[in-house]
């Protein structure tokens, strides 16, 4: 039940709540009398249009097969939906089609997707030397670290997953960190990832253990410099990265190392006693 009223105040969010309007606009005052003879001078679908529609069913039917979140199935629907009524627009005015595309580019200028703003663990990396100093700081703390794109929208969603993870398995030798790849390219060269437009790398998570790369997703063959598709949830990155007993390990040998700690001075007073 907590997990429906949030997602309920979630959605109520002003973006989502234009960004669905937008979505439905075309066949609301297409439908709807009087809007429908006063814009268009008839209220019923045209049978290209029924076609189109079908044909959003199907696409998004085929894009939304792997999605990590509700958030992105609804993001991903609303888009295709939006790029259909540029096209049905379009097709009855030039002039209703500018208008449409000017007010969708002011919704995404002026209110954005909001960013995730639970719990979070995650470092911010500001440069390669930054990382590079943090990986080799205390070579006794594992980093998972996100390669990302501020621009890229899997990379937004996917900021919703990777901080509650963080939140949840965060500890003094098992850390998070961030590190935008389209600000430091120099970053994105030394570690391989692929910051072109329509580059399958972003985001990329890469685990470090002692200072270096254990894995990576999603894996890059080096031959042919293509990257395998990883779906991004929660799910297989706990899996994938075998979190669970990351955690447990991590945890065990931080316990160990406070005991050590903790006997450290009794032996110290022995010594002296001596």
């Amino acid at each position: 039940m907590a997990s429906i009223l949030q997602t309920l105040r979630t959605f109520a969010h002003p973006h989502y709540v234009i960004n669905f309007l937008l979505s439905i606009v075309y066949y609301f005052l297409k439908t709807v009398p009087p809007f429908c003879s006063v814009i268009f001078e008839d209220c019923a679908l045209e049978m290209r249009e029924y076609e189109l529609l079908t044909f959003l069913g199907c696409v998004v039917a085929l894009k939304n097969r792997k999605q990590t979140s509700f958030r992105s199935y609804f993001g991903t629907v609303c888009m295709f939906a939006k790029m259909l009524s540029v096209v049905l627009f379009l097709r009855q005015s030039p002039l209703l089609g500018v208008i449409f595309i000017v007010v969708c580019i002011i919704h995404l200028a002026f209110l954005p997707e909001p960013a995730y703003s639970g719990p979070s663990s995650v470092m911010y990396f500001s440069g390669g030397s930054n990382l590079q100093d943090e990986l080799e700081r205390d070579k006794r703390v594992t980093w998972l670290v996100e390669f990302y794109a501020a621009w890229l929208p899997s990379c937004v969603s996917f900021s919703a997953i990777f901080a509650p993870l963080s939140s949840k398995y965060s500890l003094d030798n098992l850390k998070f960190g961030k590190i935008d790849v389209t600000r430091y390219p120099e970053v994105a060269k030394q570690f391989n990832v692929s910051t072109s437009t329509w580059s399958k790398q972003l985001p990329t998570l890469i685990l470090f253990e002692n200072g270096k790369e254990v894995t990576r997703r999603p894996f890059v063959d080096s031959k042919n410099r293509i990257a395998t598709k990883f779906v991004f949830s929660d799910i297989n990155v706990v899996q994938t990265f075998d979190l669970n007993n990351l955690y447990d390990r991590c945890k065990k040998n931080l316990q160990s190392r406070r005991k050590e700690k903790k006997l450290e001075p009794k032996s110290d007073s022995l010594k002296k006693e001596e």
